[in-house]
């Protein structure tokens, strides 16, 4: 079987990161989270604010450089960040495109009630990294959903992950 990039989309606690790590604990494939590789260049508690664009474009490089490196190696990459614009999708799926690798879309498709909620609790439970409720706004204002012109599949809450992950990876 030939490898595959997955781009992961969607808006802030849609549960991208929940259902693409689940994905790759039980395909085996790579995962690629842009905040993990932020987090080995500035740490665990940096702050997107305290980020400047040259940092930002050192963290995209070394995502870009990965994701390029698995896909050379012969392995199948799940990208996972937020994805909102066709056009941040389109840059990942160039690599993909240029090494002759599969591209499809994974749109992780979660109501902004539900992605607000996770939001309010994750503020007590700190499972994850907060954002600004103007940032999850603001994510949500540019989420652009794919069409027909992405080759994508639709995880829509609630399905169960195991099952839709049986029904799409197997």
């Amino acid at each position: 079987m030939a490898n595959k990039l997955y781009i992961f989309c969607g808006i802030p606690f849609s549960g991208k990161s929940t259902l693409s790590k689940e994905v790759a604990r039980l395909t085996g494939y790579t995962r690629i989270d842009l905040d993990e590789v932020k987090f080995e260049h500035y740490g665990a508690v940096i702050k997107d604010a305290e980020l400047e664009q040259k940092d930002w474009d050192i963290i995209y490089q070394a995502m870009y450089q990965r994701i390029e490196a698995a896909l050379k190696a012969g392995k199948t990459v799940i990208h996972d960040t937020g994805n909102f614009t066709k056009y941040e999708r389109d840059l990942i799926r160039h690599i993909a495109d240029g090494l002759g690798v599969e591209a499809v879309t994974v749109y992780v498709d979660t109501t902004r009630v539900v992605a607000k909620e996770r939001h309010i609790a994750n503020q007590t439970t700190h499972q994850r990294f907060n954002v600004t409720d103007n940032e999850l706004e603001d994510a949500v204002a540019e989420m652009e959903v794919p069409n027909e012109t992405e080759r994508h599949i639709v995880h829509k809450y609630p399905t169960p992950a195991e099952e839709w992950i049986n029904k799409h990876f197997s």
